[in-house]
């Protein structure tokens, strides 16, 4: 016997890890190991029971030369019939099971006494012999059983009196042991019961991440965790095991701690990480070499971005402030174009939108005194790395001489001024703004056109109205209910004015998702049917349905019932749940369906259907 796919204590090889990018893969389950007791290799024995009769002996004796550094069992005196000594060795774990033994016995049968080696189940009945004894002189003798279907708990050794009217003592009669190799195998997989840490986080990562993960094994215990990046090792914790000194071989069934908590910094401005996404995989080793992995992309950006302003001015635009902006890995986030009259130490803020490649900024250069101006943009990525420039892209400082051509402003907001609003379900919503010149003063009669940019799984691309300025110069429009979208408003300009436009915001609207129950109390053993739709206005279902997932309130927390399903094309759905027999009181349960995040659909993800009672009656 030999132990399958083996990890040194000392370092985990990274080639054992099973890479992956799913949420999670399990493998393995059921490799082996082998546990060595009462062996030359191993003096000792654990996870071992005996029992002794008064009729019987039992003696631990292996690490005694003059007693054949055996396990004794023998006869004392007169036993009375199903009296016995026994040795036990289990487990300890459903998920540990015995699959091969080899053993040296002296098995003597002598008055009726009859010694017997088996393997059993939890409760210890015998499943498969091992050794049984002979009549006439003997001495140790190797047995071994090897099995892939029987799957017992125990190894059991006795000597017990079998004769109805009871066994006369014998000095002949024995059970004795010694080399006791036991191949266990784990049917247990390890558990990744966290995975976090900054790392892991959603979003793009820059410098120093902490990365966490605590496992759990109910079986042969944690050997290690490995993390690695883009195939190469990245960090990695070495479980607390038992091994035999310079073997394979361990001394206990549950040879390492059940737990293990890796706590690591991880820099990822160097390798193994490298600018863009990169495969991370966490995987938890059990000491039977089961492994279960956990795969992320972890998204890298330590570089700043490039920028610089445009090398000369738009004769017909020239309060139009321009920078062009780059970043090839996360992308431009943010920037900001400031000015400051030359000499001075104040920065003025410029109202600075961010487009494909460029920032651009409108400047009034009427309500400052004439002179020199220098200017100053700002941009940081995605990531959060930043840079700076005060030059244009040939080098030349970024100065102009105010005052410059007038233009005009033209600004917008979502209901309540914010960037991002989220509203409900097919409810409209107002967006809304004014047009002024550069003096600040309001343009009336002017046409402002809103635009209404939907996302992917939306029935149409985008939507445009046109409205006109008022008195004051604001403008006003009403959008109808329908997926999230992203908003803008422009002005095309006039012969006296410059045109201008401005970002409205993203307006967020959450999925809307009904639960109802067949019924609201039921007996234990019966079913129950959930069922409900997803709202989709003016949005296609995915193909296949939309993904979602019957939810339980599990003390504080909701817990996924059996795992996410989808719904018919319609939005529909319904799903059968059937309730155990194994209650003992009146159970309370708390339903809810949950529409989860999926991409193409155009409305707000993760949400939540109203929660729905369920009483589960005991018998």
């Amino acid at each position: 016997m030999r132990a399958v796919g083996r990890l040194h204590a000392a370092g985990l090889a990274t080639g054992t890890v099973v890479a992956l990018l799913a949420p999670s893969l399990a493998s393995g389950a059921g490799q082996t190991y082998e546990v060595a007791q009462c062996d030359p290799l191993n003096r000792n024995v654990s996870d071992v029971a005996f029992e002794d009769a008064p009729a019987y002996a039992v003696k631990q004796m292996c690490g005694d030369p003059h007693n054949d550094h055996a396990i004794k069992i023998t006869n004392t005196r007169f036993a009375r019939h199903g009296r016995l000594g026994r040795v036990q060795w289990s487990t300890g774990s459903p998920a540990l099971r015995i699959v091969g033994v080899q053993v040296e016995a002296w098995l003597r049968r002598d008055n009726g006494h009859v010694p017997r080696t088996y393997v059993a189940d939890a409760e210890g009945q015998e499943i498969a012999r091992v050794g049984v004894g002979v009549s006439h002189p003997t001495d140790f003798k190797n047995y071994s059983w090897q099995s892939t279907s029987a799957r017992p708990e125990q190894l059991v050794a006795q000597l017990r009196c079998e004769r109805p009217d009871g066994c006369r003592h014998s000095g002949l009669a024995k059970t004795w042991l010694r080399n006791v190799h036991l191949e266990v195998a784990d049917y247990a997989n390890p558990e990744l019961q966290q995975l976090g840490g900054a790392l892991l986080a959603p979003g793009w990562h820059r410098g120093h991440q902490a990365l966490i993960v605590r496992a759990i094994d109910v079986g042969s215990g944690i050997r290690g965790i490995v993390a690695t990046a883009n195939g190469a090792n990245l960090q990695d914790l070495s479980g607390q095991c038992q091994l035999i000194l310079g073997t394979e071989f361990t001394p206990s069934f549950q040879p390492c701690t059940s737990q293990a908590l890796l706590d690591a910094d991880s820099n990822t401005s160097g390798p193994p990480f490298q600018d863009g996404l990169n495969e991370v995989t966490i995987c938890v080793i059990d000491f039977a070499s089961n492994q279960t992995c956990m795969g992320r992309i972890v998204r890298v950006d330590n570089t700043e971005p490039k920028l610089a302003f445009s090398r000369t001015q738009n004769p017909n635009d020239p309060e139009l402030i321009r920078a062009q902006v780059s970043d090839t890995t996360s992308g431009v986030k943010s920037g900001q174009i400031y000015y400051r009259r030359l000499g001075s130490d104040t920065w003025h803020l410029l109202n600075t939108h961010l487009g494909s490649d460029e920032l651009r900024a409108r400047v009034d250069s009427t309500i400052d005194s004439p002179g020199n101006y220098e200017f100053m943009a700002v941009a940081t990525d995605v990531a959060g790395n930043s840079t700076l420039a005060t030059t244009r892209a040939d080098g030349q400082p970024m100065v102009l001489r105010f005052p410059l051509k007038s233009g005009v402003r033209l600004s917008g907001h979502l209901p309540g001024g914010a960037s991002r609003v989220t509203v409900p379900y097919g409810r409209p919503s107002n967006v809304s703004g004014v047009l002024m010149d550069a003096a600040g003063r309001p343009l009336p009669d002017q046409v402002v056109t809103v635009t209404e940019h939907f996302g992917e799984g939306a029935l149409i691309d985008r939507r445009i109205r046109t409205v006109t300025t008022d008195a004051q110069g604001h403008w006003k429009e009403r959008l109808p209910g329908g997926p999230s979208r992203q908003i803008t408003a422009d002005y095309a300009g006039t012969r006296r004015y410059l045109p201008d436009a401005a970002r409205l915001g993203n307006l967020r609207v959450r999925t809307k998702a009904t639960l109802r129950l067949s019924r609201r109390k039921i007996r234990e053993g019966r079913h129950v049917a959930f069922k409900g739709r997803v709202g989709h206005l003016a949005a296609r279902i995915p193909a296949g349905g939309k993904l979602v997932e019957l939810e339980v309130k599990d003390g504080h927390s909701w817990q996924t019932v059996r795992h996410p399903f989808y719904t018919r094309s319609d939005g529909k759905y319904r799903l059968r749940y059937r309730f155990g027999r194994f209650y003992t009181q009146n159970v309370r349960y708390r339903f809810r369906v949950r529409v989860l995040r999926e991409r193409g659909w155009p409305y707000k993800a993760p949400a939540s259907s109203r929660v729905r009672k369920l009483l589960v009656k005991a018998r």
